[in-house]
């Protein structure tokens, strides 16, 4: 729970932190100021996660060394950390998806029967991120099994229509979701959520990848048999949906812009009983500008003030390989704009590992070596999963600096205050930082991706009056407060 530093005395603490890697002279010099408010608590992180689709399946076959070299990095404790795993629970599409890194299989062999020894590379690769410590699982499906669909595919066929998923099918899918999540759990594998539907408001036509198109009132059904299911096998996990494909426009739009109308979001919590059975709202942070992500947060806070908000989904959406500051940056203001403008509690990339030619995993491979690539993203990705932990909240920073973006995070009942700040700008950012606190951080630690760094303790860190952001950078600063 989110709650107020416990300080019987508020000072204010100044602090300097020498540039990193540069000269004055390399580079332009703004002045900023921060002020740190830790009294004025938001909303609370659960953590911030990646999906396992489609690359455990392959990797998950790799060497022992190669393999879990890719898990150190993403789950590991000198890597980013992560503290959520997306499990991809498939459809059967293994055959059908053109893309064999695409596509995936069913543990159903026929209705509520189960052949759990498939889909064993992605096992394999879900254990392991199990083993690097203390995860949360989240299971999701882009479609339903394709015996339960119009189209017999995981994906829509003209004749089938739009909505895939069989009318008479809706009680057997959820049962199915179910019965893998009671097989998990009994296995031994920490399941925190379930969610069942990706992107309802895309068609879903063709053989690139599996997925279900479903209109509100159908996510709505889906959703409330769903949660009386949980209900009666009281597995102890929440329900996490629709994974809507955007931040959606409160106002109704026009023309083209119609799938952003909040329509899924007030069909499922016009229904009472799922107003009172589903915490939160999730959806994917895609084709919104910062105005619309703040009208839309203001718009659900208001309405649904319990519930949370978890952005489930994210990638650049842009073609070609990058390995630099460009798309980290990129990647790291999304996440700032999204946890200070959103008020999400979650946050995840799209798929951990790429193979492709595009701006996607926070990992690249080269298939035919196997070789692997730790880029900048993946350190930028670490900058917040490292540091902000499940369960620390976030709180207001007063920021006049055009160049810097930053969000604060506290843990509760502890003096423990972190700070990430992404300067976009080609200018070293030199900022006063006001902290409220009992006097000096007993620990105070820097941490840097750029172009020189990855995720690289600064050891040239001071008190001596000011704190310099390294041009094109991510930095975190951690401090331990006394109590």
């Amino acid at each position: 729970m989110c709650g107020f530093l416990n300080r019987a005395v508020i000072w204010t603490t100044v602090f300097s932190l020498g540039i990193s890697g540069m000269s004055a002279a390399e580079s332009p010099t703004e002045s900023a100021r921060l002020i740190l408010k830790p009294d004025q608590v938001r909303q609370e992180i659960d953590g911030f996660g990646a999906s396992g689709a489609w690359w455990s399946q392959i990797i998950g076959d790799w060497p022992d060394a190669k393999r879990e070299r890719i898990v150190d990095l993403l789950y590991g404790p000198d890597g980013a950390a992560l503290s959520i795993y997306r499990y991809n629970v498939g459809a059967g599409s293994k055959q059908d998806i053109k893309d064999p890194w695409r596509g995936a299989e069913t543990f159903e062999v026929a209705a509520g029967q189960y052949d759990w020894s498939r889909d064993r590379a992605a096992v394999r690769i879900l254990n392991e991120v199990c083993a690097r410590g203390d995860v949360q699982v989240i299971l999701f499906a882009n479609s339903p099994p394709k015996r339960m669909t119009k189209s017999g595919f995981a994906y829509a066929r003209p004749e089938s229509g739009t909505s895939n998923l069989a009318e008479d099918k809706y009680e057997q899918f959820a049962d199915y979701l179910l019965d893998v999540t009671e097989h998990f759990l009994d296995e031994g594998i920490p399941v925190a959520a379930l969610s069942p539907i990706n992107e309802p408001q895309w068609d879903w036509g063709g053989d690139d990848q599996e997925g279900c198109h479903y209109e509100p009132e159908e996510v709505a059904r889906l959703v409330e048999i769903l949660l009386g299911k949980l209900k009666h096998r009281n597995l102890g996990i929440r329900l996490e949906a629709p994974e809507n494909g955007s931040w959606e426009r409160v106002e109704e739009p026009d023309g083209d812009d119609w799938y952003k109308s909040p329509v899924y979001l007030r069909t499922l919590f016009s229904n009472p009983k799922i107003d009172s059975g589903l915490k939160g709202y999730a959806f994917h942070s895609y084709w919104a500008e910062l105005e619309h992500k703040k009208a839309f947060a203001d718009y659900f806070f208001a309405k649904y003030p319990e519930k949370k908000l978890h952005m489930t989904e994210w990638c650049e959406m842009v073609s070609g390989r990058d390995y630099g500051m460009d798309s980290a940056i990129n990647m790291a203001t999304v996440i700032v704009d999204d946890l200070v403008e959103g008020g999400v509690s979650s946050w995840q990339c799209w798929i951990a590992v790429s193979r492709y030619n595009y701006r996607d995993g926070l990992i690249y491979v080269d298939q035919a070596d196997q070789k692997i690539h730790a880029i900048k993203r993946l350190w930028a990705m670490a900058n917040f999963s490292r540091f902000v932990r499940p369960g620390f909240c976030r709180f207001e920073v007063a920021n006049d600096s055009t160049d810097l973006k930053v969000v604060g995070c506290l843990e509760p009942g502890t003096g423990k205050v972190v700070l990430v700040a992404v300067n976009g700008s080609a200018n070293t950012v030199d900022s006063q930082i006001d902290l409220p606190g009992a006097g000096p951080p007993e620990e105070f630690r820097v941490f840097e991706t750029s172009e020189q760094r990855d995720l690289g303790r600064r050891t040239d860190a001071k008190w001596s009056g000011r704190c310099a952001f390294a041009p094109r950078s991510v930095t975190t600063l951690v401090m331990e407060l006394a109590p």
